[in-house]
């Protein structure tokens, strides 16, 4: 099999996927160590039947909807790689609106939490563009363990804590607090989200249980002038604002769009 009957096999396997040309040029690409311009010059290269055998596992896990971040363990965000397993969310788009806020905060030397880190990738990308003293805690220690790696590879000094919420977190005050929590009712998990850790998706009754604890909680960690940024899902801006108004009666907050229009961060000042 060579590179040009590969890319047609995969092409035939997943063409029940609208992204079924793009999928098998990745997973072709992965497998080779190649990028697609590399494929496409040399579309009678002959695979070796080792490669072969990986790229068409690849493309039998890609048929069935595993995410191709998971079967590649690579996923953008804000410009840099990050490694992803299944242990961990997979980062999207509109959440790279957590830091582009926290990076608008222009105090020195801040100090930043970030609650429910996952992979990383929202305290790693802050701290690849501002100084700042950076902390971070998940309740998994499998996320904890990526995204210690992702750190490491990018070279960006945090300090990590296995907490539920609040609880093992030092008993300092942080200028920023972060938190990408399971937001989701139960009810509103699809069947595309399958592959991806339950836990960090399901927030109970609304999706707004373990955002309600986190409210409740927050105020003690903060400074004065403290900014406290999370996501939510579009539908519960309404119940959003009046748990903050019972929590957080003295702050500000203000409901920040994603591109499709939609609230998609809360921020709280």
């Amino acid at each position: 099999m060579n590179i040009k009957k590969a890319l047609k096999f995969g092409s035939e396997k997943l063409k029940n996927s609208s992204t079924s040309v793009l999928d098998t040029e990745i997973l072709l690409s992965f497998c080779l160590i190649k990028n697609k311009e590399w494929l496409f010059l040399n579309l009678d290269k002959k695979l070796n039947l080792k490669q072969v055998d990986l790229y068409k596992k690849l493309i039998s896990r890609r048929k069935k909807k595993e995410p191709i971040t998971y079967i590649t363990n690579y996923k953008e965000f804000f410009g840099l790689d990050f490694y992803v397993d299944e242990n961990v969310l997979i980062p999207r788009p509109e959440t790279e609106i957590l830091v582009e806020e926290a990076l608008k905060f222009n105090k020195k030397k801040a100090k930043i939490l970030d609650i429910g880190t996952g992979s990383g990738n929202i305290i790693i990308s802050i701290g690849k563009n501002k100084k700042a003293g950076l902390y971070a805690s998940d309740v998994s220690t499998q996320a904890l363990k990526i995204a210690r790696k992702n750190a490491q590879r990018h070279k960006v000094k945090v300090r990590f804590f296995k907490s539920n919420l609040f609880k093992n977190i030092p008993k300092i005050s942080f200028d920023i607090v972060i938190a990408n929590l399971p937001y989701l009712d139960p009810k509103w998990i699809s069947e595309d989200l399958k592959y991806e850790p339950i836990n960090a998706l399901d927030g109970g009754k609304d999706g707004l249980e373990i955002i309600e604890k986190f409210l409740k909680q927050v105020k003690k960690c903060l400074t004065k002038n403290g900014v406290i940024l999370f996501e939510i899902d579009p539908r519960q801006s309404f119940q959003l604002k009046k748990l903050t108004k019972i929590y957080l009666s003295n702050k500000n907050i203000n409901l920040i769009k994603d591109l499709a229009c939609l609230d998609r961060v809360v921020k709280i000042s």
